[in-house]
Formats: C-alpha cells, sequence, structure tokens
C-alpha cells in the first residue's frame, strides 16, 4: 500500500469547516472541494473526483445526520484532498454494507458510499449506535489509480473559529526514525494568535527534537506576538519512549491497552516574558500498540475514552474527528492530534 505524509511545510493545514443543514451547504463542499484540488494542481478528472466524494458526503449528511453534521476538507501536499463528514446522528446499522453499496436506505439509493469509496485511495469509518458516524476520505487528486493508502498512524483536526485559526500543529520524522509533534495555541484568537503559532512552529521546525532547549528559543522568537503555549513530545520507538515538554493547557495523554497516563504540564507560556519559562523535559513508556494524543483547550481538559470501542484501530484523523466532536467546547479554536505506535 502506499502512504501519505501528513505535513504541508512546518505547519499542517487546518480544516475548512462546512455545516451541512440545508441544500446549498452541498455546493459549498462541493466548491471547497474544487478549490482545494485545484490549489494541489489537479486537473479536470482529479477536481472530480474530490468533488464527487464531497458531493456524496455532504448529501447523505443531509439525509441521514440528525442533528446536523458537518464536512471537515483541507489539503494533504503534496497529492490529497482530506475529506472528513461528521455526524452525531444514530449511526449506521452495517457499516461494511453501506461502504459496498448494499445497505437499505430510506432516503436515496444507498450506493453513496460505494461511491466513496471508487473515487478514494483510504476510506475509513467509524460509527456508534446513538452517537454518530465519522466518515474519512482521501481522495488523490494527481493520480486516478494510485496505489491504495494505509491508515495513517499521524493526524490531527484543527478547526479555527475565525478564517485564521489560532492553533496550529506539526509532525516531522527525524533520520534516526523519531516523530517530533507539537501542538501550538496562540493566546486569543484570530490573525495575531495565528501569526504567535506559526512562529512557535517554526522554531519547532528547525530543530524539532530538541527539547531542552525549545523554551528559551521559542520565548526569544516570540516577543512581541501574543505568544502562546505548546506541548511538544518526540516518540522513540526503538527506546520505548516518549520525551515532552508541556507548557500552559496543551493537554496530552497515552493510552496503551487499559491503562493511560497524563502528561504533565508546566505553567506559562512563550513570548509574553523576557524570561522563558522553566519547565523540564518529562519521559514517558511508548509500547507497541500505544496512542498519543493532544488537544488545545478549545476542547474539554478530559477526554473520555471508555466506551469507543475498537477507536483507536482506526485511521488517525477519525479518531481525532471522534474526539473533536464529542468534547469540543464550540467556543474556541480546537486542535486534536493523534498519533497511533504499531503493535508490531
Amino acid at each position: 500500500m502506499g502512504s501519505v505524509d501528513d505535513r504541508s511545510g512546518v505547519r499542517s493545514t487546518t480544516h475548512t469547516r462546512v455545516v451541512v443543514s440545508e441544500d446549498s451547504a452541498v455546493g459549498e463542499a462541493r466548491r471547497t472541494a474544487h478549490q482545494l484540488a485545484a490549489e494541489l494542481g489537479a486537473d479536470q478528472l482529479g477536481i472530480t473526483r474530490a468533488e464527487l466524494v464531497a458531493t456524496e458526503l455532504s448529501t447523505n449528511l443531509l439525509r441521514h445526520a440528525d442533528p446536523d453534521g458537518w464536512m471537515l476538507l483541507r489539503p494533504v501536499a503534496p497529492r490529497w484532498v482530506e475529506i472528513l463528514a461528521v455526524d452525531r446522528g444514530p449511526g449506521i446499522r452495517d457499516p461494511e454494507a453501506a461502504l459496498s453499496g448494499r445497505a437499505p436506505a430510506p432516503k436515496g439509493l444507498g450506493c453513496g458510499l460505494a461511491s466513496v469509496r471508487r473515487a478514494s485511495g483510504l476510506v475509513d469509518l467509524h460509527t456508534r449506535a446513538g452517537s454518530g458516524t465519522v466518515v474519512l476520505s482521501l481522495v488523490d487528486v494527481l493520480q486516478a489509480d494510485a496505489a491504495p493508502l494505509a491508515r495513517r498512524a499521524a493526524a490531527g483536526v484543527s478547526v479555527g473559529l475565525f478564517e485564521a485559526n489560532g492553533d496550529g500543529w506539526s509532525t516531522i520524522e527525524a533520520d534516526d526514525g523519531r516523530l517530533a509533534v507539537a501542538v501550538v495555541d496562540g493566546v486569543g484568537h484570530g490573525v495575531a494568535a495565528s501569526v504567535a503559532t506559526d512562529v512557535v512552529l517554526d522554531v519547532f521546525g528547525a530543530a524539532p527534537t530538541e527539547l531542552a532547549s525549545f523554551a528559551a528559543r521559542a520565548n526569544d522568537a516570540a516577543r512581541g506576538t501574543r505568544g502562546a503555549v505548546v506541548n511538544l513530545c518526540v516518540l522513540d520507538p526503538a527506546a520505548d519512549r516518549i520525551s515532552s515538554l508541556a507548557l500552559g493547557n496543551v493537554n496530552g495523554r497515552i493510552f496503551a491497552g487499559n491503562a493511560e497516563k497524563g502528561i504533565a504540564t508546566f505553567s506559562g507560556s512563550v513570548g509574553l516574558s523576557a524570561q522563558a519559562p522553566r519547565a523540564r523535559v518529562q519521559h514517558h513508556d511508548w509500547p507497541p500498540g500505544a496512542t498519543l494524543v493532544l488537544w488545545t483547550d478549545g476542547l474539554r481538559s478530559r477526554l473520555e475514552a471508555d466506551g469507543y470501542r475498537g477507536l483507536f484501530e482506526h485511521d488517525a484523523a477519525v479518531v481525532a474527528a471522534v474526539l473533536h466532536r464529542d468534547h469540543t467546547r464550540g467556543t474556541d479554536d480546537a486542535t486534536v492530534v493523534v498519533v497511533h505506535r504499531s503493535s508490531s
């Protein structure tokens, strides 16, 4: 199977959110998919694939989601459009039948998800009775006959209150196999918060595995901005270890089997004082099969993973979208980043 690098430069791209409550939202979702595919350099066939998926998924939400659902769309460089359909509806009784076009539908022909599967390099679906459904499609807009994609180990959902998102995140793989992950929340909202986040992520990108010196470097660079809080993790599978540096209220938790452990955060932020905040690097177990979740304060401080049977077996973006749906406050920029470690 192929793979997809879920990064675009240092800062991963924010999702465009389209609330699907009336017919016009289907056209908005289709136009957004068209624009994202065109920005990646897609030809008309590639644009049409992205439009088809956006149309089918948003139409499904309009017909079946109760209450309203929403679409999350973003480009994933260099060639994919990521499309998530999220709802709090009744759930899908037989997901495999729905994906194959064999499920009876009270409205429509019941073949929409089968069309989505044919147009996508990857489709993943999580559903739970009474809680809702998340459907993920990754559309390769540059190559129609590309190899199917494997489910991704690292991905996130980031949704801003305004056009400029004050939250940001990034993943960078080092040459030695370690994976560095950053989630940053600029103070406040809008453009000024987004600028602060960009500055801090640029510092992370320059030396992603250097945690001990990060607070001082980021504090110097972010002076003159609104400042930011941040959680950095370096995942080292060879050592079965995560090293972390967490400043402010960007939370983290490691789930391993039936156990879970929070990542302690230190008070303070970068960029707001001449003196860098004091924080120490912490170390945590990172066994095979574990999952790391990082999230900003746009979500409730405690993420409840109980009751999500099999959730962590899904693509990281599906996990992030489910947690975002069920824990967002709705009053702030909100970001969730998920990283799986394989069991082997």
